[in-house]
């Protein structure tokens, strides 16, 4: 009678460790495991094949939300094709770039152009032929993958704008040369998508909810708030997610921080009460918002912006404000750089569907 599997074997608990979750059908012959034996433990639920080749513990798996299993998913995809490369969404969780919405249904890569190479979908994967310069070309830990600019302006192409601007605005900040991207794929489908997505991002915008807040007055032909701008009476005090300088009117994004079970609740309380307070005897008004404004009620949270901007119209001079350059670190007065009064964001492109 067959032996019934229960627990992985410690030699493959170690190539797991050792992978970082996942490993590879050589790495486990090396280690004196044949392919018949990883399919014992795939058909009796302990292993969990994510890619040709490729394995990782099925229970653990099972319990990855959906963009995690997708990085597992795309690592194993890029050990399974020597010479691709991760684009589009597989590449940017690779990077750490913020994801949004659900993740593909399947990891995408480019293999560079060569005699003999052509596009194909499989159940791993989906492979796309292009040119790729070499400055594209990158090794992440285990996956090779493109460049940050590369793969913001790939998922700018087929994302809903808002999730693309979100990783082109992340991309950007970690000093990124979306610009650069543009002219390798000119014929590609969506370039038209994508290029306004690299002409409006912002390198200044801090977090995901800052990206949307700024998109909701985009979408809604709203002036642009500057992005975490600092402000005071004669130097700079607190910082604003968004500022409209000339109504004297701020944006609050109000993200993940949770105030129950913390041992410093009170103190974060007091805190913002207390930035409120300074705020408001300054003279500016602010529009604090959330996720659920952000991204399933986004008309609202314009609709409030417009409201604030219309009960705070443009004076003759603005407010007091300074702002960061990214990566350089120190302040620098925002004297020399105040956008026109009122200037709305322009007007949407033919193509545009709200997303």
């Amino acid at each position: 009678m067959p032996t019934v599997l229960t627990n992985l074997p410690d030699v493959v608990v170690a190539l797991l460790a050792k992978g970082g979750g996942l490993f590879t059908a050589e790495a486990a012959r090396v280690e004196g495991i044949d392919k018949h034996r990883l399919g014992r433990l795939v058909d009796a639920g302990l292993l969990a094949r994510v890619a040709h080749g490729c394995y990782a513990a099925a229970a653990d798996h099972q319990r990855l939300r959906p963009w995690e299993r997708h990085r597992v998913e795309a690592r194993g995809f890029s050990h399974a094709r020597p010479g691709a490369f991760l684009t589009g969404w597989s590449a940017a969780i690779i990077w750490c770039l913020p994801t949004m919405g659900r993740p593909p249904i399947r990891p995408s890569a480019l293999w560079p152009k060569a005699p003999g190479r052509g596009s194909t979908t499989t159940r791993g994967g989906r492979l796309l032929v292009a040119d790729l310069p070499d400055e594209h070309r990158w090794r992440v830990g285990d996956a090779m993958v493109v460049s940050k600019a590369w793969a913001a302006v790939d998922v700018g192409r087929t994302a809903p704008v808002a999730h693309a601007l979100v990783v082109a605005d992340a991309a950007l900040r970690m000093g990124a040369n979306l610009a650069g991207v543009i002219p390798y794929m000119t014929r590609w489908p969506g370039m038209r998508r994508a290029k306004w997505v690299v002409d409006h991002a912002d390198p200044c915008a801090e977090s995901a909810l800052e990206t949307l807040g700024r998109f909701a007055c985009l979408e809604a032909l709203l002036p642009l708030p500057v992005s975490n701008a600092w402000v005071g009476r004669d130097r700079p005090v607190y910082r604003v997610d968004g500022l409209w300088p000339w109504h004297w009117a701020a944006h609050e994004a109000d993200g993940a921080v949770k105030y129950d079970d913390r041992p410093d609740a009170s103190r974060i309380v007091a805190a913002q009460s207390e930035r409120e307070w300074y705020l408001r005897r300054l003279g500016l008004d602010v529009v604090r918002y959330g996720w659920t404004l952000a991204t399933s009620r986004r008309g609202e949270l314009a609709a409030r912006f417009g409201v604030m901007l219309q009960d705070n119209p443009a004076r003759d001079v603005p407010i007091r404000w300074w702002k960061d350059v990214p990566g350089s670190g120190p302040v620098v007065p925002g004297a020399d750089d105040w956008p026109e009064p009122g200037s709305p964001s322009g007007g949407l492109p033919s193509w545009w569907v709200a997303g």
